[in-house]
């Protein structure tokens, strides 16, 4: 199991779950980090297991995530995080593909087909917090075997879902997608280790680069640079987890040097990726 490391102040362990929907889970603990804007790709899945995290989405709304809650994010929601108190927060994440999610659920549910969404961010319900919070440790131990830990999980997930996830059709979406933002955004995805330049982008999108740059931090809540920044993490991320060495993932995502890419990364996670490794 590859993980990543530990620094004073911030901790952050990070492993996969490949019986559970590929889900990637991460334990962490953070005293004074602060998460620039940003989105997953997946829905995220938590439990705040001390102090509380401030919470701020792309929309402005604002939610102070305490010790023994439940946190749910959706797949492409612009959001950022902070300590909300003295000492920061430590909580157990999940991190669900969309892919993955949907075909887990539309398997056992055949009418939650298509989009899902959890409508709250932060969830008190004891009795699926601690369900969540005894399978990610779970899966943390050596001790278990992989069907306990797919298993908890798969009863913990479904309990969140059957009480708070709504399907497509509770669902609202404020704002749809400009197809040039869509295919200037489209293009940063293809090209994540090429460098794509602003020209490129507007090439692409056929609007002017004001216009642009104007339209995509509205519609997707951060600048094309911002979100090339991220996709650039997010793949390097799960390259180390596969071990590949830091030299090479640096290289692989288009980074000139892995000094580029541990400050980018420490960014996001508050650890530089090459701390530790086990």
């Amino acid at each position: 199991m590859a993980t990543i490391g530990t620094v004073p102040l911030n901790r952050v362990k990070l492993w996969r779950e490949p019986d559970f929907a590929n889900a990637e889970l991460m334990v962490a603990s953070y005293r004074t980090h602060r998460f620039p804007p940003h989105a997953h790709d997946e829905y995220a899945i938590g439990v705040i297991e001390r102090g509380a995290q401030a919470y701020l989405d792309g929309r402005g709304r604002r939610a102070i995530m305490p010790q023994g809650t439940i946190c749910v994010i959706n797949p492409g929601s612009i959001h950022e995080g902070r300590p909300a108190i003295d000492g920061g927060w430590d909580y157990r994440m999940a991190y669900i593909p969309t892919r993955d999610f949907v075909r887990l659920v539309g398997a056992h549910d055949p009418g939650l087909k298509g989009e899902l969404h959890f409508p709250d961010v932060v969830i008190d319900d004891v009795e699926t917090m601690r369900l969540l919070l005894a399978a990610h440790r779970c899966s943390q131990s050596t001790d278990a075997s992989q069907l306990e830990k797919s298993s908890r999980l798969t009863v913990a997930v479904f309990q969140l879902i059957d009480r708070h996830c709504v399907g497509a059709k509770g669902v609202r979406h404020p704002l749809a997608i400009p197809i040039a933002v869509r295919r200037a955004r489209d293009y940063i995805d293809a090209h994540v280790t090429a460098n794509p330049s602003l020209d490129q982008l507007t090439e692409v999108a056929g609007i002017s680069a004001f216009h642009l740059l104007r339209e995509f931090k509205r519609v997707i809540g951060i600048a094309p640079h911002a979100y090339l920044i991220q996709r650039r993490v997010a793949l390097a991320k799960g390259l180390l987890l596969r071990g590949m060495p830091l030299r090479q993932v640096a290289i692989e995502v288009g980074y000139c040097d892995q000094s580029h890419l541990s400050r980018e990364f420490c960014k996001f996670y508050g650890v530089p990726p090459g701390t530790a490794r086990q």
